[in-house]
């Protein structure tokens, strides 16, 4: 009978933890074994892109402007007192001796009609100077002495000064009383009301305001930082309500000295040759353009985003795969457009879309539009 040979309790106890670490070490080793499998690599980012063209011109900038008239005035009564009427609205059309707007002429009659009495007494008193002079010039050496003669020569030059001064005061007072009535010194349109009927209004106060017709001009508030290349650029007007047309313009007026708040200064471009549509208080963009003329590309806004504190773009690579960050030089905001004169080539594929989103590491891959 063969004998059983038995194990030592011990010695199983001393191997049983290398049994048990025994499969977790072969599943390791499994896993770092690249013949086992290999992790999936994320999918290209699909992105929207366009082709960089340049094209020659100068530098465009543009700013927010409103077109007003060359000349423009507020209106008032050359006399005090209160006004009975009003005959103009705002938009309404004047030419020139329009009535606009009259006084109660009670007060300015009656002053006329006093200056004329004194006018009578004036000349009264003048008639009676010279006769009495007159006589004195005959009997001067005879029964008038020179000293009598004198003095009734001076009274006749006194009552003469005194009628000149009452006729002169005359012409005051029925020039008063004409100016009682407001009106139109030429051609133009009321483009604002500053006081109503009812009103005591002073000598002087701004009763409505009249813009002459004739030329027209955007006025605009330029940074003082930009204003050293203004005299030497072209300029052009585009109207918000008309898309599409830009009016030639003429600088006409640069404010000599800049604004307290924004520092800015103000200038005013003459439209040259207005659409008949053009109306006062229009918004308008003021385009001024450089005569220096350099390689510029005209791309979308969404495209801008930074590196660091400069503006810069996406730029596909060569494989069409990879992002490349592009600092650029912007010249000009366009609406949803930006104006790019540097860091940029033609024919370069930029980002469009999402750009605030994207990495250099990522992997791309060019968006195209589906099938309908």
């Amino acid at each position: 009978m063969q004998a059983v040979r038995r194990r030592d309790p011990m010695t199983v106890s001393r191997f049983r933890p290398w049994a048990l670490a025994m499969p977790l070490a072969l599943a390791a080793l499994t896993a770092c074994d690249g013949s086992a499998g290999t992790p999936q690599q994320a999918a290209p980012v699909p992105v929207r892109v366009e082709t960089v063209r340049l094209s020659e011109g100068g530098d465009v900038a543009r700013y927010a402007a409103v077109i007003r008239p060359r000349i423009e005035a507020d209106v008032g009564f050359r006399v005090g007192g209160k006004m009975v009427g009003r005959m103009v609205d705002v938009g309404s059309r004047v030419a020139a001796g329009t009535v606009m707007a009259r006084l109660d002429p009670a007060d300015l009659d009656l002053q006329e009609r006093a200056v004329a009495a004194q006018v009578v007494a004036a000349r009264a008193a003048a008639e009676s100077a010279r006769v009495e002079f007159r006589y004195a010039e005959r009997g001067q050496g005879k029964w008038t002495s020179q000293q009598e003669y004198e003095r009734r020569k001076a009274a006749m030059d006194s009552a003469e000064a005194q009628l000149r001064e009452a006729e002169a005061q005359l012409q005051v007072a029925r020039n008063n009383s004409r100016y009682a009535t407001l009106v139109s010194d030429g051609d133009g349109v009321v483009t604002a009301v500053l006081a109503e009927a009812g009103q005591v209004v002073a000598q002087g106060q701004p009763i409505v305001r009249v813009a002459q017709r004739g030329e027209m001009e955007a006025v605009a508030d330029i940074p003082e930082q930009q204003m050293g290349e203004l005299s030497s650029a072209r300029m052009s007007v585009e109207l918000w309500s008309m898309p599409g047309i830009s009016m030639v313009g003429r600088l006409r007026e640069v404010s000599p000295s800049a604004n307290a708040q924004g520092r800015t200064y103000r200038v005013r471009v003459t439209l040259l040759d207005p659409p008949p549509g053009v109306r006062l208080g229009m918004t308008a963009t003021l385009v001024a353009t450089s005569a220096e003329q350099r390689k510029r590309a005209l791309l979308p806004l969404s495209a801008l985003t930074k590196e660091g504190t400069r503006p810069a773009v996406w730029v596909l690579n060569a494989a069409g795969d990879g992002l490349i960050l592009r600092p650029v030089q912007v010249a000009a905001y366009a609406g949803d457009r930006v104006v790019v004169t540097g860091g940029l080539a033609a024919g370069e594929r930029i980002v469009t879309a999402g750009v605030h989103k994207l990495d250099a590491s990522q992997k791309v891959r060019v968006w195209t539009e589906p099938e309908q």
